[in-house]
């Protein structure tokens, strides 16, 4: 065979390895990142800062952090969780928090579940996980498309619930039970003062036996009105999350 020609397979196959490799590396790198976002919710530059995120997460705590985002279907039996783990990364030999977020073009929804393997599952809680999915910063972010702050709220409290630290702290319960107590002693207080008081008053004058009245003109006057809106989230708990979960799946909203 001649030179030219042994020269010109040589060429075509080192392209043909270039190409290979130019594909095996992107899969490779979307298997290998804690961020999963082939549907593009974050930014590049928020992908990147989330990932270095969980990475310091899941090393300070010991539980490994990842998140996962999908365009929703027509079919209402996707298994997230299940799809991550077969398809991007299997997280059933590990300790892990995933967090699906799913968005439903055709209402403008997004949608957010919560899975954990290995010891996360027994470590955090059901009431943590309740706690966690409705946290006011998880779930407005989160419901309306901030998928960079929702996320990163969501995670350091889970890893907080990893380590058991998102309950009411004994220094909250004692601050608020002495708050209760004084309240108490002054309504107590008021309601001795207003009886010694009423023993000394003076004799009531009859006056519907000595005057009259007749009201001929009523008015009432508004000076100001307050309105209060109460943030509250729609909990759908363990069980009733729009998707269902094959094994690790907690609750979502």
């Amino acid at each position: 065979m001649k030179t030219s020609a042994l020269k010109r397979i040589a060429v075509c196959l080192l392209a043909l390895l270039c190409l290979a490799v130019c594909f095996a590396l992107p899969a490779a790198a979307t298997q290998g990142k804690r961020v999963y976002d082939p549907v593009g919710m974050l930014t590049e530059t928020d992908a990147v800062s989330l990932a270095s995120h969980l990475d310091e997460l899941s090393s300070r705590y010991g539980v490994e952090m990842y998140l996962a985002t999908y365009l929703a279907d027509t079919r209402f039996d996707d298994l997230y969780g299940d799809e991550y783990c077969a398809n991007v990364r299997n997280l059933y030999k590990e300790n892990a928090v995933l967090l699906v977020v799913t968005y439903e073009e055709w209402n403008d929804m997004y949608y957010y579940n919560m899975y954990t393997y290995g010891s996360a599952t027994s470590a955090i809680k059901q009431n943590e996980v309740n706690r966690i999915l409705d946290s006011y910063d998880v779930y407005t972010n989160l419901k309306f498309g901030h998928i960079y702050d929702g996320a990163t709220a969501f995670f350091d409290l889970s890893a907080l619930a990893y380590e058991g630290r998102t309950g009411v702290s004994w220094g909250a319960i004692i601050a608020v039970s002495a708050i209760i107590a004084v309240v108490i002693a002054l309504v107590i207080r008021a309601g001795i003062v207003a009886s010694y008081k009423k023993k000394h008053a003076s004799v009531d004058y009859p006056l519907d036996r000595y005057a009259k009245l007749k009201l001929t003109h009523s008015e009432d006057h508004y000076v100001t009105e307050h309105t209060t809106r109460v943030y509250s989230p729609r909990s759908s708990g363990g069980s009733g999350s729009r998707h269902g979960g094959g094994g690790g799946h907690r609750g979502g909203r």
